[in-house]
């Protein structure tokens, strides 16, 4: 129960308090004497009176448990439409992010063919049209690999080269700046 309840109780305690002092204190027909049941009456009354505070004192004390229960059923129209939505919505962005995330076999193809071009040194159309078969009208994947490999091995040759050259460039000045302090010491 609530304090409202305790202070109406209480408040009408006071009330019969009031009351019992002034028949007390008036004199009824006359005397002066207290009318013992009317006194035992209202102590009684005053007994059960305190006796339901204290027990709405303790229901109040006691600790108040509330249970809050949620539910999720997919027989209402609204819950069922939006667990369809968000559902297409994850099994599209899925295939989008599936889509995106695939190489791009195309790119990679294009890249093939221009790093073959460059290895050969030219390129006239008829090799170029014999690439296009092999890549796309009649797609051949042993070629393909045939392709690779040359390729990947001519810039792998190429870049050593360049090591070596870059090797001998740095000699050649090491050589020379070598002359020139030894020139250096000989004229002195």
């Amino acid at each position: 129960m609530e304090n409202s309840a305790i202070l109406e109780m209480l408040m009408e305690q006071q009330e019969r308090i009031k009351s019992i002092d002034k028949k007390i204190s008036a004199p009824q027909n006359g005397s002066t004497q207290l009318d013992i049941e009317k006194v035992e009456q209202l102590s009684n009354q005053m007994q059960t009176s305190i006796t339901k505070i204290d027990e709405v004192v303790k229901q109040s004390r006691l600790p108040v448990i509330k249970e809050n229960r949620f539910t999720f059923d997919i027989v209402s129209s609204g819950t069922f439409f939006s667990f369809l939505v968000l559902a297409g919505t994850v099994i599209i962005l899925g295939a989008s992010l599936y889509i995106n995330t695939r190489p791009n076999y195309n790119q990679r193809d294009n890249d093939l063919k221009y790093r073959y071009i460059k290895m050969k040194g030219e390129a006239f159309p008829k090799q170029i049209l014999e690439l296009e078969n092999i890549f796309e009208v009649s797609r051949d994947n042993a070629k393909i690999r045939q392709m690779y490999k040359d390729v990947k091995q001519y810039e792998d040759a190429i870049s050593k080269q360049v090591i070596v050259q870059e090797q001998v460039r740095l000699n050649k000045l090491e050589v020379d700046r070598l002359n020139d302090e030894a020139k250096s010491l000989k004229n002195k």
